[in-house]
């Protein structure tokens, strides 16, 4: 089975540095069937997580593929950690390493049909975070089991994880912020029908938009695309 990591990414050099020198290679010699994508966003717009991540997997758009979403800060450590990439997924979200807020961020692992099936990420949240809590709305209503491995708050995440506190292009706006948190906890007070029309209707994989600039093979299992 391909297993397929996404890097959503920009302007945090040091970091990609890092993981292709470290990580990528770790990964690469313990994973089977490995490729690497990193969907670098042009300059121009608040940076996008949701959107950048779900540009990666419709690069590919092998559905019997493994994902897993990485962030380009957070490097595993130990090798109970890299068992996690290697486990099969199907039918439900794993999060190798994500917030303890019971969000789908950080690192988690999923199956190309269980993301189409639940649309995939939101693409229009831009600035700081909370795509990663409307993935797991989304999650929820279609009843798609979450399994976690590891959370911020457990004691031991330094010893299994390495990480860069560094949030360097991650444009943090107090109002963006705002908005969509409202929007995420809003989701909780719709009713079913409602719930099925926002992840169906308004925004996912189904009305994704990109424009691919640059397309460039680093090596034999990493690429790095530019996108709009």
């Amino acid at each position: 089975m391909k297993n397929i990591i996404i890097i959503p990414y920009r302007n945090r050099q040091k970091h990609l540095d890092y993981f292709l020198e470290h990580s990528a290679t770790l990964l690469k010699n313990s994973v089977d069937n490995l490729q690497i994508i990193i969907v670098e966003q042009n300059e121009g717009k608040i940076f996008n997580r949701g959107i950048l991540l779900n540009i990666g997997f419709h690069y590919f758009g092998d559905l019997d593929a493994f994902y897993i979403t990485q962030d380009v800060d957070i490097n595993p450590n130990h090798k109970d950690t890299i068992e996690q990439y290697k486990k099969d997924v199907s039918g439900n979200f794993l999060r190798i390493f994500s917030s303890c807020y019971g969000t789908l961020g950080g690192i988690i692992k999923f199956k190309g049909s269980t993301f189409q099936k639940v649309n995939g990420f939101p693409n229009n949240y831009w600035g700081w975070g909370h795509e990663d809590k409307d993935l797991k709305n989304r999650a929820d209503f279609h009843k798609v089991h979450c399994d976690t491995f590891m959370e911020t708050n457990n004691e031991k995440r330094n010893e299994y994880f390495l990480r860069f506190d560094d949030v360097d292009d991650r444009v943090k706006s107090r109002d963006v912020n705002k908005k969509w948190f409202n929007n995420y906890k809003l989701f909780d007070k719709l009713n079913p029908t409602q719930k099925a029309n926002y992840i169906k209707s308004l925004t996912g994989l189904h009305n994704l938009q990109y424009k691919i600039t640059e397309d460039i093979e680093i090596n034999d299992y990493i690429r790095k695309i530019k996108v709009d």
